[in-house]
């Protein structure tokens, strides 16, 4: 089996595709190079799947009257001394300035009633920041467009997927793992 440096983020954009594919063109710049990353796959997929989608709901809300403009969603992984980064940007809506702050908050959305929960992002701030020992962090421009930034640990932060549980976890799905993301 082939398996390249970008498998996560790749296959996450591929299972993501029914979101995107009629508003969005998926540009990949995935560093051949980054070595493998200590993560637990299946959160780190939710996180990266929360990202695009919420880059494709964001292309679709500024495009909605023109359906002849395609949106782009870049996904972009690269070292920075000790942290691997994956970022996931789009040129959709952008982010307005009073929802700023409270992007990663739990239950708070900036999509209509019944298109979001506002868990997403709350979710995916708690797997980097408390389950992988990295950060997440967001930049955006009201019209413009919303990069999302997520930088993991390569080595020597203990990955915790249960800082509050007393037994051991025995699922696979909750033991770390050296992958490439």
């Amino acid at each position: 089996m082939d398996f390249r440096k970008d498998v996560l983020v790749r296959s996450t954009a591929t299972v993501s595709r029914n979101k995107w594919k009629y508003d969005a063109d998926v540009l990949y710049e995935l560093d051949a190079e980054l070595p493998l990353v200590p993560v637990l796959p299946a959160e780190l997929n939710q996180v990266i799947l929360n990202l695009i989608v919420n880059a494709a709901d964001a292309i679709r809300e500024k495009h909605a009257k023109d359906e002849t403009h395609r949106g782009e969603i870049v996904l972009r992984t690269y070292q920075d001394g000790l942290f691997a980064v994956i970022e996931v940007a789009d040129n959709g809506a952008g982010i307005p300035r009073e929802a700023r702050q409270r992007v990663f908050d739990a239950f708070f959305t900036t999509k209509e009633v019944g298109k979001g929960t506002g868990q997403g992002l709350a979710i995916s701030h708690d797997i980097i920041v408390n389950k992988h020992r990295g950060d997440i962090d967001v930049q955006t421009e009201t019209g413009e467009g919303t990069k999302f930034c997520v930088r993991l640990p390569l080595q020597g932060a203990q990955i915790s997927s249960t800082d509050q549980q007393e037994e051991p976890v025995e699922s696979n799905a909750d033991n770390p793992e050296t992958v490439p993301v």
